[in-house]
């Protein structure tokens, strides 16, 4: 049987692991760990035999309470190879300036909370048996929020990982629904996201920036110290930032409203 998670909510209940993360530990609990570590790695997203990541960050600490450092450090290297490439893809350097460092930092984060879950605290990364992506892009979030790019390139509509292009990632899910009149399932569309992308790179340059800085998760302004955000990196006031905002969004949508009414 998977172990319990330990953290609790804020509702005080445990936390929990998805039925389907529950039944891929279940499998793989009674499988060889040398059968188990070939299955964790090489294995397309895309196809069914693929582990979620979530299953291995369970195995990781598993065999680090169990002190098996062997299995630890091949899980610990196929893990990092899958952040690695998502966070090649969510922060790239054709897409925005000094992404290398910005990596580096979610890259330190995330190895940093490795850390201190097998030494300090055992149920620091209970959330990433639960919603793995998630949790990165909670960390990636924060990271881009306070050191900021200086230009974003592109427009990021696709949720980055391995190799799967058709998802969304949660901050544009969460940014688009102002725009999309309340509808992200939209999203799911991949014509939809094309129509969508040519819609905002056909923007006036400063409406544009400023909606793919709304997309890459940051705020427009925040009291918080430290925190990056989009009026501090267009170098204007906030009313300036919601202007062009506005401006945008009220274009997006009547260009939206017109493809989809043809």
């Amino acid at each position: 049987m998977p172990e319990p998670l330990r953290r609790m909510g804020k509702d005080g209940t445990p936390y929990t692991r998805p039925p389907e993360i529950e039944a891929w530990i279940k499998k793989l609990e009674s499988v060889e760990p040398t059968v188990r570590i070939l299955q964790f790695d090489g294995i397309s997203r895309r196809r069914p035999e693929y582990v979620p990541t979530e299953v291995l960050v369970y195995f990781l600490r598993r065999a680090w309470a169990a002190g098996d450092h062997a299995n630890f450090e091949k899980i610990f290297r196929i893990l990092l190879s899958r952040v690695e490439k998502s966070l090649n893809s969510a922060i790239s350097d054709a897409r925005m300036d000094g992404a290398a460092e910005i990596r580096d930092e979610v890259r330190g984060r995330f190895l940093e909370l490795i850390t201190k879950d097998c030494n300090e605290r055992p149920d620091l990364m209970d959330f990433f048996e639960i919603r793995f992506d998630k949790a990165m892009v909670a960390i990636r979030t924060s990271v881009l929020r306070k050191m900021g790019p200086s230009t974003i390139k592109t427009v990021p509509l696709n949720r980055p990982g391995d190799d799967d292009d058709s998802e969304i990632s949660e901050e544009v899910e969460t940014a688009a629904t102002e725009f999309l009149g309340g509808d992200p399932s939209k999203l799911d569309d991949p014509a939809f996201r094309s129509t969508l992308a040519a819609a905002i790179d056909g923007l006036p340059a400063d409406q544009k920036r400023v909606i793919c800085l709304i997309l890459e998760g940051f705020p427009i302004d925040s009291k918080e110290h430290g925190v990056m955000t989009i009026a501090q990196i267009l170098q204007c006031d906030e009313r300036t930032v919601r202007n062009r905002r506005d401006r945008a969004c009220k274009a997006l949508k009547a260009i939206l409203h017109e493809e989809n009414a043809q």
